[in-house]
Parts: C-alpha cells; structure tokens; sequence
C-alpha cells in the first residue's frame, strides 16, 4: 500500500513538474550582478561564473521579487521569487517562493518551494539518467534521512540522504 501510494506522489509530482512557472513578463529593476563560482560578488562578466537579473513581477498585491541567473554561456542558470539578495555574497540570499535550478544544457535540475530562506515541502532533482529524486523538507531541513529514486522504468529506490549529492 506504501509504495502505491509513494508512486502515485511521484507521477503526481513528476505532472507537476511539466507545469513549472517561469518568470515571464518582469520588469528589470537593477543593474546586472556578476558571481564567481564561489558565490562571490565579481565587478566584470570576465571573472564570473554566472549573472543575475533581478526583476519584479505583477503589480500591488500581487507584486513579487523575482530573479533569474544565467550561466555565462546565456543558459538560464535559476529563477524564481527572493526576499533578499546579498550583493555580495550569494551564499546569503534568502530565497521565498517557487525556485528552478538548471543544468548547464539548459535541462531542469532542482526545484521546490521556499518559505523565508528555508526550504519547504518537496523537492524533486531531475537526475541526469532520466530518474526523479525526491527529498521532503520541513523547516529547512529534510524531514527523513531518506530520498527517494524513481528511475526511467518506474521502480523506485529509497537512498539515504547522504549519497544525493553523488547523483547530481
């Protein structure tokens, strides 16, 4: 009965994720901003791994900070919402809302919800062979120390937390 009802979240989530928003109709605000690799905030585009595009979206109440990074190359990089941006150092940006990270081909990576900074919810990681990972957070933090894998030819895997970064 568990895994019907793991495999049912997982197409649901797999759906969901052809339904992806991507920021369209913005309004840039600011000046481009260049990082280094290591997150750091760099003055010319010869010395930096990636740029960011901050803009705002909707109007009033509806109105939303969002923001897009592009690998040099032009690829989207990210985008999604923020409540704050460092300047200087990218490691201290707080993320709010729908946020999608991309592969340098320009294939989907990471993506998930953001409340304040903190992760929240499910997040899936689109793997590179095909399969889905899926991790829930709560508050920031995973709430298993467990992910599950559902590979190309539907069955699925459950990893401990600790091998996700080898599957990137």
């Amino acid at each position: 009965m568990k895994r019907i009802i793991l495999l049912s979240v997982m197409c649901m989530l797999t759906i969901a994720s052809f339904g992806r928003k991507h920021v369209e109709n913005a309004t840039v605000v600011a000046d481009t901003i260049y990082y280094a690799e290591n997150m750091m905030n760099v003055k010319s585009a010869d010395q930096a791994s990636y740029y960011r595009l901050l803009m705002t979206t909707g109007q009033g109440l509806t109105k939303e900070d969002v923001f897009q990074d592009f690998y040099m190359n032009g690829n989207l990089k990210a985008e999604g919402g923020y409540s704050f941006i460092d300047l200087g150092n990218d490691k201290n940006t707080v993320f709010n809302g729908e946020v999608t990270t991309y592969y340098p081909n320009g294939k989907e990576k990471w993506h998930g919800n953001y409340v304040n900074g903190k992760r929240q919810g499910y997040f899936t990681l689109q793997l590179r062979d095909g399969g889905v990972a899926v991790v829930q957070f709560k508050d920031g933090k995973s709430a298993h120390d467990y992910f599950t894998v559902t590979k190309k030819d539907g069955t699925i895997e459950k990893h401990h937390l600790s091998e996700i970064r080898a599957l990137m």
